[in-house]
Order: C-alpha cells, then structure tokens, then sequence
C-alpha cells in the first residue's frame, strides 16, 4: 500500500473511533511492502520518517489537534527530526508505529514515533519537534492547539534531558546558519 493509501486508511479508520489524551501512547499496526525496501531489501532509513507521518497523523486525528488546526487553516510543519536506526524490518513484515507527545515549549512540540516489530522489539526511534501553522497566521502555539481540544490546563511533562540538549544544540545550529547567511549578505553587498 502506498503512503496516500495508507494515510487515507488511517483517516478513514480513525475518523469513527473515540478521541484520546493529548498524553496517551497511540499505537498504529501496519505492513512493510516491496516499496518500502532499498538495495539492502530492507525497510530505506527514509521510510521510516514516512512511518513515523502515519503515526502522527493518527494521534492528531484521534487528540483533535488535527480538526482544530485545520478550524485555523494551518498545517503540521516538521522543524527538526532525528532518528535511531536499530533493527531491521524486512518485506511483508507486520510492525507497529507508537507514537506519543514527549512534551512542548512555547513554540514547539515534541512527538515520539518508536517503530516495533512484530514481537514487540524496536526497530527504530523517531522524534520530531513541529508545530501548526499558517501562511497567514504563522505558527500556532501547542497551548493555543490543547486549548483548542478542551485541554487549555494541561502542563507539559518535563523534557527527557538528551531531548533538552537537541533542542539546545538545534538553537546553536539555527544561530550560526542565521550567522553565515548574514556574513554572506554583508560579502554580496
């Protein structure tokens, strides 16, 4: 099944079920297909940030976050993702996405997607940190997103300490890449 076919799947499939927590672990049970090998006839490294998609837009369809971001007119946005590759999963294998909200700041979330086999062993971890956002309004800030589900007093857990260090490490990045393009501007001119 293609992604589109199985990102519709999960629309169609979580549309009618019961809304959960903004802090539940939502699990997704699928299928490694042909499509999804490389050269090695294992699952790409790329498929899985794929997976970890369909995770995600399962637990914002079933926390609601989807359907109130969507009342605004923004988008999910990925700002930064990092992965661990740790068992392989093969063609026609059964595997399941877990995905689960690590916690938020005033300008980002961040979820977890950790990718199981069939026996329940992790194959890989994914964690993002994204927001909402729109054209018009800009980002969308998680508590304006809980609000939005009846969840306005919801207090983020604290952040895992090595997620603390991404988050600090990906600031550092920003800034000197904000440095650079302005040495590079001052050298145009």
């Amino acid at each position: 099944m293609s992604l589109l076919g199985r990102l519709l799947w999960i629309l169609v499939k979580r549309s009618r079920v019961p809304r959960c927590e903004p802090l539940d672990t939502l699990r997704v049970r699928s299928r490694v297909m042909p499509h999804d090998l490389d050269l090695n006839f294992h699952v790409n490294n790329g498929r899985y940030l794929t997976f970890a998609d369909l995770g995600r837009m399962d637990w914002f369809i079933r926390t609601g976050c989807f359907q109130v971001a969507r009342k605004e007119g923004c988008i999910p946005v990925i700002g930064d993702a990092t992965a661990r590759f740790i068992r392989q999963l093969k063609a026609f294998d059964r595997f399941y996405i877990e995905t689960r909200l690590l916690g938020w700041n005033e300008k980002w979330a961040y979820l977890e997607h950790r990718i199981l086999d069939q026996h329940d062993r992790l194959a890989a971890i994914v964690v993002i940190r994204g927001m909402f956002w729109s054209k018009k309004k800009g980002g969308m800030t998680p508590a304006e997103l809980l609000a939005g589900t009846g969840h306005a007093n919801l207090v983020s857990p604290e952040l895992p300490e090595w997620v603390a260090s991404w988050q600090q490490s990906l600031t550092e990045l920003s800034e000197q890449s904000r440095k650079e393009r302005e040495q590079l501007d001052n050298q145009a001119t």
